[in-house]
């Protein structure tokens, strides 16, 4: 049964960079998803460090063994944590929109999914909001002993499995944050085998994206230079990330497009998919 779902969901893969390759614009959406949460950061970190309250903070949490009483800080990092992952949803939203806007006969075009998103602002906010108060609570457990970071580490493994598939559900149905979860979690439920080996196709994929820049960094770094691999191979690795990253949104839009009824392109093999998803 293993390796029927990791032929289903390794034919996913190569499905999910099929359509990458055909719409590369697609790309566009984690590069300003990434320029988004570099503005945010450097918009908190700046004027902490330029007023040094960046040092006097370090130095209370120092001195007080990872905690302190000035409620500045925690508000100022949950309001990080919220402009971060508002970024991250609302650009994680505008491209699974634009995909399955393509699994429709459209174009999936950089506007259609950015006016998508916009018309969705309150539920990715909703979302976003919801993401930083779980953010916070994995970031207190973590400042305890050990217990407290494997108990974080498991809470963080079940969290990002249970939302697996919120942003699909944003898209297409554009409720609130529970309702989100519960729908994420019936979806995963159905299609758990198939979504698990999934994570493990589409990590080999991107493996064997970055082995050939790997491969020519070292053989640069020792016959010719290392400042020359260096500035050659970490666009190319940027490059190999992007395109891996966004091919698994693209991998999630398909996984929640059949499990759920939705429009998919005439190229997906709906038959293998139909057995993906039929009783365990």
């Amino acid at each position: 049964m293993f390796f029927e779902s990791w032929s289903r969901s390794w034919e996913f893969a190569k499905l999910s960079y099929s359509t990458l390759f055909e719409h590369k614009h697609l790309m566009v959406f984690p590069v300003i998803s990434t320029v988004a949460t570099l503005l945010v950061l450097m918009s908190f970190l700046l004027p902490l460090e330029l007023t040094g309250t960046m040092d006097r903070w370090i130095g209370e949490l120092d001195s007080g063994g990872g905690a302190t009483e000035d409620p500045v800080i925690y508000l100022t990092t949950f309001a990080f944590y919220l402009c971060n992952y508002f970024a991250i949803v609302f650009f994680n939203t505008a491209l699974i929109a634009s995909v399955m806007n393509i699994f429709e006969g459209g174009s999936g075009s950089l506007s259609f999914g950015l006016k998508f998103a916009t018309r969705r602002i309150h539920a990715i906010f909703g979302w976003a909001l919801v993401s930083a108060c779980f953010g916070m609570i994995l970031n207190a457990l973590e400042r305890n002993q050990k217990i407290g970071r494997f108990v974080a580490s498991l809470l963080g493994s079940a969290w990002t499995a249970l939302t697996y598939f919120v942003i699909p559900v944003l898209v297409s149905d554009g409720v609130g944050p529970v309702e989100a979860v519960k729908r994420s979690m019936r979806t995963l439920k159905d299609t758990w085998g198939t979504a698990l080996t999934g994570n493990f196709s589409m990590g080999a994929f991107g493996f064997l994206l970055m082995l050939p820049v790997l491969i020519l960094g070292v053989v640069l770094a020792i016959y010719v230079d290392v400042v020359l691999a260096l500035a050659t191979c970490i666009p190319l690795g940027i490059l190999a990330v992007l395109f891996s990253s966004t091919a698994d949104a693209i991998f999630k839009a398909y996984l929640y497009a059949y499990a759920t009824g939705k429009t998919l392109p005439e190229e997906a093999d709906t038959t293998s998919m139909r057995d993906a998803f039929s009783a365990k």
